[in-house]
């Protein structure tokens, strides 16, 4: 008799594991549906939450009276701004409420005075101004917009309320003035997002107001108490990554560039102000004697950035070491020293002759020369130039673990009678000019002696690349202020061409590159 084993069904292994996977993968998209539908529930509980809030905070602004309505650091004056952040806590959950009040221009009864058109149309809501309305409106200042919004915990935006308050009578025309200010970089396109403050402290109370520009770079204050007795009101712009920059008096007969303002009452004052792209880790200063040897403990004087003042002769700037106090930046053992957080800009060393408050102790050392690493010109004025987080340049400069964004050789002599180079012009020829045998260029400086006629000049002037040199021929004055130079260049090759500087029996030898001391000859 033959037993006969009977077939048993049941899974395999590889089935088992299968079967596992695809069970976690099930679960595990019921649990994340089930987080997300909790997470949801949460939002949507917040979300009514915050706008209880807002809603709150709109009533609680409309029961106070309409001159109590503005913000600290916001755009309108009031004597008593209230708080334009508060947080409040609702079962647990910590919310932020904010509160933002502007002034608004409609166009019902005509526009406000605007610098232009297109300002006009832009700015007076409601445009354009019915029949009748009249040309101006000499108290634009018609309405309040109030604007609330509320966020969680992790700064998410929940809801944004808003809401428009008139006052109880009949719109007057005002003893006030408005303020347009404009803001743009370098290029002349609008910089929206900038901090805009304006504040006038000659007047009780001081005014202290502030706002952010647009995405048209604009920003409006209205409603401002008039001072026609000076340039008081002072305009200050900055954003985080930007140049800051605040208006100044005129000076006597001295205009200013970015000019502070008077207002008067029923007129409007219009400001544009110019902010650069900067980086914190502006230039290095590399001191040296004229033959190239490291001067520690140096104290450089530098000026530069934004200028004062709109007359080509007066060279006062923003940014000066020795004004309003003495900052001047101090050598290390290896000659070194750093300046960070300047303004692109042309930058001037040791005054504007050289010769001014570049000291080691009490000794006083004159500037032979000032020389680039980077850019696109030798000599003075020494550009430092724009950064662009989002497009890095190629070449830096790096110091103490920081990488800087110009350098700078400064020659320096105690010898005041050494010859000193400040400008030369152009420093660029192309080896397709048609002038490469009669190149032309003028050098400025001090103790370059020289006279009309070049056979007897006393200053010499030598190009020098590789074993060639190059002699020019020059003429001037006594003087020695300024050469008038003719070269013949037939040879020259791409690249830099140095010069050598020769006169009162010393000779100035300028380096080569990587420095920009020369002529720059390209293709």
């Amino acid at each position: 008799m033959r037993l006969h084993k009977t077939d048993q069904n049941g899974f395999t292994l590889v089935e088992l594991t299968v079967a596992i996977v695809i069970m976690t993968m099930i679960v595990i998209s019921i649990f994340g549906l089930f987080i997300s539908l909790v997470q949801s529930a949460v939002l949507s509980k917040e979300k009514s939450a915050a706008s209880s809030l807002a809603t709150n905070q709109i009533e609680y602004l409309k029961s106070l009276p309409y001159d109590e309505l503005g913000i600290q650091g916001g755009s309108i004056f009031v004597t008593s701004p209230l708080p334009a952040s508060k947080t409040q806590t609702l079962s647990g959950t910590v919310y932020t409420i904010k509160t933002d009040i502007k002034y608004v221009d409609d166009a019902y009864d005509g526009c406000g005075s605007y610098p232009d058109l297109a300002t006009k149309m832009l700015y007076c809501r409601n445009y354009p101004p019915p029949a009748g309305a009249p040309g101006t409106d000499l108290n634009p200042a018609d309405y309040k917009i109030i604007h609330v919004t509320v966020y969680d915990h992790t700064n998410t935006l929940l809801v944004a309320v808003d809401t428009q308050i008139s006052a109880r009578v009949a719109e007057t025309a005002s003893n006030t003035g408005a303020l347009f200010v404009k803001i743009i970089d370098q290029n002349g396109n609008p910089v929206s997002g900038a901090t805009v403050s304006v504040s006038d402290k000659s007047l009780t109370p001081n005014i202290n107001v502030a706002d952010s520009s647009d995405g048209n770079g604009e920003t409006i204050f209205y409603d401002l108490p008039p001072d026609t007795t000076n340039y008081n009101y002072v305009i200050t712009a900055s954003l985080n990554g930007y140049s800051t920059l605040s208006t100044i008096l005129p000076s006597g007969s001295l205009q200013p560039n970015y000019s502070s303002q008077k207002l008067f009452a029923q007129q409007s004052s219009n400001v544009t102000l110019t902010l650069k792209p900067q980086g914190i880790n502006s230039l290095l200063i590399e001191s040296t004697d004229v033959s190239g040897n490291p001067l520690p403990s140096a104290k450089i004087y530098v000026k530069g950035g934004y200028k004062k003042y709109t007359s080509s002769s007066d060279t006062q700037y923003y940014f000066d070491t020795l004004s309003p106090s003495d900052t001047r930046p101090v050598t290390d053992s290896g000659g070194l020293a750093s300046l960070a957080n300047l303004v692109p800009g042309p930058y001037i060393f040791c005054g504007d002759d050289g010769s001014v408050s570049c000291k080691v102790g009490n000794t006083t050392y004159y500037l032979a020369a000032a020389i680039p690493y980077g850019g696109t010109n030798s000599f003075n004025p020494i550009t430092v130039p724009t950064y662009i987080a989002s497009s890095p340049p190629v070449t830096t400069y790096p110091y103490n673990g920081n990488n800087y964004l110009q350098k700078v050789r400064l020659m320096l002599t105690t010898n005041s009678n050494y010859p000193r180079v400040q400008t030369l012009t152009p420093s660029q020829i192309s080896l397709a000019s048609t002038d490469l045998d009669s190149f032309s260029f003028t050098v400025t400086g001090v103790n370059l002696p020289c006279s009309a006629s070049s056979s007897s000049c006393s200053t010499s002037i030598v190009f020098s690349q590789s074993s060639q040199n190059y002699t020019a021929t020059c003429t001037g004055a006594a003087s020695g202020l300024s050469l008038n130079c003719t070269a013949d260049l037939t040879g020259i090759s791409t690249g830099n061409v140095t010069i050598k500087v020769s006169a009162n029996g010393y000779m100035l030898t300028l380096p080569d590159v990587p420095l920009l001391a020369g002529i720059n000859v390209t293709t």
